[in-house]
């Protein structure tokens, strides 16, 4: 394990997301999760996966970056798309002494040279240090229109999965069942049968959901029953 420090990075990371590796449990997901396992296992040293909107890639890298440091190793869940404003991309210097890198929102750096310069620079460092990058994007390398060719040739070089995008009822259900599995909620089967139809369709926001009706709960100090769960949700 390495020694981590950055003073130069200046950002607000948010409030932290709520998950596992386990909760990606659909038939979908299984090569993705396997190849982050194989990620965290040394097997490669970098992933690359990339989808629409709210489809659950930052859910998915915070859950790696949960996953490798309950293993005792330092990790750091970053998005370009935040990093850009209040940063330059001197930034990225050093972040190769963390174990695992997780950067988000690849694409916003299109028309920034200097940041995809940074950025290739990034990845040299971390190849040579052993360091294990996952990144995410909106699109596969190709297709995000980066100007600089050695960054593209650099992206292209990791393993690439595309992410679900929501709309196989046996994904949906193996996650609603893995999730709420994991935190515990003891639902009454008629909630998981009003959700599957009636929650969010992206896993991304499906994930939030849960977390904002776990949430609702317990501040509200009630049980999640199936019109407590119905108010929630319609009114979400």
């Amino acid at each position: 394990m390495k020694a981590r420090e950055n003073n130069q990075l200046l950002l607000n990371l948010g409030p932290r997301l709520d998950a596992r590796l386990s909760d990606f449990a659909g038939p979908s997901w299984s090569a993705i999760v396997s190849a982050i396992e194989g990620l965290l296992a040394g097997t490669d040293e970098r992933c690359f996966v990339y989808g629409e909107p709210d489809t659950g890639k930052t859910h998915l890298l915070a859950a790696a970056c949960e996953t490798y440091s309950d293993q005792g190793f330092h990790t750091i869940l970053l998005s370009l798309r935040e990093l850009i404003r209040t940063n330059t991309p001197y930034c990225l210097e050093s972040l190769e002494h963390y174990d695992l890198i997780a950067l988000d929102d690849i694409e916003v750096i299109k028309n920034l040279p200097d940041w995809q310069e940074a950025l290739f620079h990034l990845l040299n460092r971390a190849l040579s240090s052993h360091t294990r990058i996952l990144l995410a994007a909106r699109s596969r390398p190709s297709d995000l229109g980066l100007s600089l060719p050695d960054l593209v040739s650099r992206l292209n070089q990791a393993a690439c999965f595309c992410i679900p995008n929501g709309e196989d009822n046996a994904d949906r259900e193996a996650l609603l069942l893995a999730a709420l599995g994991r935190r515990n909620l003891d639902l009454d089967p008629e909630i998981t049968r009003y959700l599957l139809p009636k929650g969010p369709r992206y896993t991304g926001l499906l994930l939030k959901h849960l977390s904002f009706l776990e949430n609702s709960a317990l501040q509200q100090r009630k049980r999640l029953t199936l019109h407590f769960v119905k108010q929630l949700t319609e009114h979400s």
